[in-house]
């Protein structure tokens, strides 16, 4: 969910995933840059686009929540927190 403001009253943009896990996380890569914002710097005639976030860091962020959720739902006890 996408939410406008700090208090969550009001959310911008909602989508629920469904299928194969790699694509769960594949679209929520989506979801997630589609909702945050993308710069630019421009030199010369080239222009770079930068996400305020690495595309990498939030596949990564999303696949180390979906492993945790995974391992919870088996009922396997862990004292380790990856995140």
């Amino acid at each position: 969910m996408y939410f406008k403001g700090t208090d969550r009253a009001v959310f911008l943009d909602k989508r629920e995933f469904t299928g194969p896990i790699y694509t769960q996380i594949k679209e929520a890569v989506d979801f997630v840059l589609r909702n945050i914002r993308l710069g630019a710097t421009i030199d010369g005639l080239v222009r770079q686009e930068k996400y305020e976030l690495p595309p990498e860091a939030i596949r990564e962020i999303l696949f180390l929540v979906c492993m945790r959720l995974s391992v919870a739902e088996m009922g396997l006890k862990s004292n380790t927190w990856i995140l």
